[in-house]
């Protein structure tokens, strides 16, 4: 235990007071006395206190108040109630409050130090998210953007790179990793922001709709077609086209945005006249273009034209470092609309997440949290409530070779032993070291070599 852990214990009651401040300073901590609420705010205000013990029963301002007081003044200390009146109405009262937990009286002091560390791990991982939000800021990630690993910083730099160059760009990635969310980031940051960003799924429309919808309709061009109609070439002229899922579209569909985009005009269904059009293309894929291209599903022409620039996305479980700072952001996002009582999540859930390997990607952390927000009944999300996740995450990944080569096998080995390691150790170098049978300078120079930076997995107090 950490000495420099400041501990403020707010009761009225001098023998409890007494009881509590020498139990918590034998375990370590530096413990500060207050006899009252206004003492414990001074001491908040004037120490670097990291958890505050307050009884819930006390003269003038109450226990609940003084909670609520200092997540006003002080948002990131962790705050605990003592109460001998224990109640599921006073325990939600006191999670709505922006209390951590609550302790019963008479007091077990075994009890007591395990809630208390338990409490500081929730103060050590918001300074941790603390450092890596100031991380994030240094990275120059483009608006809407996060992440702090080297991965997402090549991201970065190409989407900074390409914003200004007026040329088609492939985003390729599995399904969620956020390609619209970086094509969106490209237009904004390019000359042709102040105009339309026009999206369609090529997978999710069917072929007699697509071209429709992609060069619209003359008057007349079928039955119904009562009136002319612009299509999405023509609503985006001046500003960026993106045809999300581009591996998708039908061979007829392909040839002829060849032809738009050799030709920069557009012809509507049923027309006989062509319209000038000024679009930017952005696509992106799911798909190898390459093997569909082998497989005669894709022209090879038409691949060529799209691909003058591709940026890879990397699935989540290739950046585990940015988890913390996505589940922050999504909690921030959505709390207000789902459950506005919700402050954070607790460590136990935090690793969980960290640990799964998300098929569904940021989106699938996403939803996971949402649905979060939803079953949690006090101001942190639990482990209990990522509920959906199940056994995936109990045990560290298994590696399996994947034929990608020795190389490339060991080093992904490597980076799932460390961050593994990293993980149970809480970012403890020297402890994962001497786990490893390995000098720490040995260890470092392979995590600098992998990329995985220890602080994202300490919780310091």
């Amino acid at each position: 235990m950490d000495p420099k852990a400041n501990v403020v214990i707010a009761d009225d009651d001098p023998d409890t007071l007494r009881i509590l401040g020498h139990t918590l300073g034998a375990a370590g901590y530096r413990t500060l006395l207050a006899r009252n609420a206004r003492e414990a705010l001074r001491m908040v205000d004037e120490e670097e206190a990291h958890l505050v013990l307050t009884d819930l029963i006390m003269p003038g301002m109450d226990g609940m108040e003084l909670t609520r007081e200092i997540k006003r003044r002080r948002p990131e200390v962790v705050v605990m109630l003592i109460t001998a009146y224990a109640s599921i109405e006073t325990a939600v009262e006191a999670m709505r409050a922006g209390a951590f937990d609550y302790i019963t009286k008479p007091v077990i002091l075994d009890e007591l130090q395990v809630k208390v560390e338990k409490a500081l791990e929730q103060y050590r991982m918001r300074e941790e998210l603390g450092d890596l939000k100031v991380r994030l800021s240094r990275s120059q990630a483009p608006p809407n953007l996060i992440g702090v690993g080297a991965k997402m910083r090549q991201v970065f730099q190409m989407v900074s790179l390409v914003a200004g160059r007026d040329v088609p760009v492939v985003l390729t990635g599995e399904s969620g990793t956020g390609k619209e969310l970086v094509a969106r980031s490209i237009h904004s940051m390019s000359r042709r922001s102040p105009k339309p960003f026009v999206p369609i799924n090529c997978g999710a429309v069917p072929e007699t709709l697509l071209e429709s919808e992609l060069f619209g309709y003359a008057k007349g061009a079928f039955t119904g077609a009562a009136a002319a109609k612009r299509g999405l070439f023509e609503e985006a002229n001046g500003g960026t086209l993106f045809l999300d899922e581009v591996g998708d579209a039908p061979l007829s569909i392909q040839m002829k945005l060849l032809r738009t985009l050799q030709d920069g005009e557009v012809r509507r269904l049923g027309s006989t006249q062509s319209v000038q059009t000024d679009v930017r293309i952005l696509v992106a894929t799911n798909k190898n273009l390459q093997a569909e291209i082998a497989a005669g599903r894709f022209r090879e022409d038409l691949y060529y034209r799209l691909n003058v620039v591709g940026i890879h996305l990397p699935a989540l479980r290739e950046r585990r470092e940015d988890i913390p700072l996505l589940v922050d952001h999504f909690i921030r996002l959505h709390r207000a609309s789902i459950n506005p009582a919700v402050q954070g999540i607790t460590p136990e859930a935090q690793s969980k997440l960290v640990r799964y390997d998300w098929p569904g990607n940021v989106r699938e952390l996403e939803n996971t949290l949402k649905r979060a927000l939803v079953l949690c009944r006090a101001d942190t999300i639990t482990a209990e409530e990522v509920v959906h996740l199940g056994a995936e995450v109990a045990e560290p990944e298994t590696f399996v070779a994947d034929g990608k080569g020795y190389g490339a096998a060991l080093e992904r080995f490597s980076r799932t032993y460390f961050i593994d390691a990293l993980e149970r150790h809480r970012g403890n170098v020297k402890k994962a070291a001497e786990e490893a049978g390995l000098s720490r300078k040995s260890v470092y120079e392979h995590l600098k070599r992998l990329d995985v930076d220890p602080a994202a997995f300490r919780r310091r107090a």
